[in-house]
């Protein structure tokens, strides 16, 4: 790896010239500094991070902290498929900025915490993206109390102004449940997220407030925790179908979760959109290749990633502390769900 040494024994200066180069150019005459330039060039020298932080004060990175299990298909997060996407979002709109993304994860919500510490005490980052936001979530509170720039991919119970981006899924589960009874449901079972997240709580009064719009009862047996996997939709179904008077649609806490479902559907010989309907939750792409093609309500989450890291920037740059917005969704019908069947 070259370094400034380097530098400064091929153009034939000190390395407090090449230095003086680095931090501030008009401090060195011009044909010195074309020297430096031309051996910078030719010897592909690249300023480490940290020493451009001594001037600018910034590392041109976002921080990014992650839950990630220790096992398996235990993860709060809704999936790789949704991070990905989120991910590439996030990405596209840093680099055209000049920024780089800084991933380090976290094993359970108390390394989670330490880790968002670390990262701000040691300033390795300049602003970070919260996911996966709790009812009373303490990341909100540290970084409030740290003025830490930050934006937060969701809505929380704390009692803060705080920047976010997140998606009504209130409002989604509302017209899930209302093109469903169009259809001619009415019992209608729903695998929830899993308890502890924002999203579990704000989808659960859409579904409360889409059943009595409808003027339909809640059936609590038709109600399930489940989780973000395929697992989750394929075990929770089967007990759904075990009921004496098993629904006909079911809504599940997200696409993959769903495609569990439909998988046990088929295992216990139902036609998926015929003799029950399916609905997930994020269009991701696999829901428009999946055999039935899958019936979502839509978090775009690719564009969500952009506004994200748009309003993260507006944040750091000052322009606007405290950027709000309120993603509509979308029910994007396809083949896993149907008309009532009548037989």
């Amino acid at each position: 790896m070259t370094t400034i040494r380097d530098i400064a024994t091929a153009a034939g200066v000190s390395i407090g010239t090449v230095s003086n180069y680095l931090n501030d150019p008009q401090l060195v005459a011009d044909d010195t500094r074309e020297k430096i330039s031309e051996k910078i060039v030719e010897l592909d020298y690249h300023p480490r991070a940290a020493a451009r932080s001594l001037k600018s004060r910034q590392t041109l990175r976002i921080g990014l902290v992650p839950i990630i299990s220790p096992e398996n298909y235990n993860n709060s997060d809704p999936g790789d498929n949704a991070f990905l996407e989120l991910l590439a979002g996030l990405n596209t709109t840093a680099t055209e900025n000049g920024y780089d993304i800084l991933i380090s994860g976290a094993v359970n919500e108390e390394q989670e915490l330490k880790t968002y510490s670390r990262l701000i005490g040691e300033g390795q980052v300049d602003g970070l993206v919260l996911m996966g936001i709790r009812p009373q979530d303490e990341r909100l509170h540290l970084l409030n109390k740290k003025k830490f720039p930050f934006i937060a991919f969701g809505r929380s119970d704390v009692d803060l102004e705080y920047p976010f981006v997140d998606v009504d899924g209130a409002a989604g589960m509302e017209i899930a449940i209302k093109y469903l009874v169009e259809l001619g449901h009415t019992r209608i079972a729903y695998i929830t997220p899993p308890n502890g997240l924002m999203c579990t709580t704000q989808r659960w009064e859409g579904f409360v407030s889409g059943m009595e719009k409808s003027h339909l009862q809640i059936n609590q047996d038709y109600v399930i925790e489940g989780g973000f996997n395929q697992k989750d939709g394929q075990i929770s179904t089967h007990l759904l179908l075990d009921l004496p008077d098993p629904p006909t649609a079911i809504i599940t806490a997200n696409d993959v979760c769903a495609f569990g479902a439909m998988r046990t559907l088929q295992i216990r010989g139902l036609q998926v959109g015929k003799d029950v309907s399916v609905i997930g939750f994020d269009d991701i792409s696999l829901s428009d290749h999946w055999q039935p093609s899958l019936t979502t309500i839509a978090q775009p989450f690719r564009k969500i990633g952009f506004k994200l890291m748009e309003s993260l920037f507006k944040v750091i740059s000052g322009e606007n502390e405290l950027p709000q917005t309120l993603v509509e969704p979308k029910l994007i019908i396809r083949q896993s769900s149907g008309l009532l069947s009548k037989s």
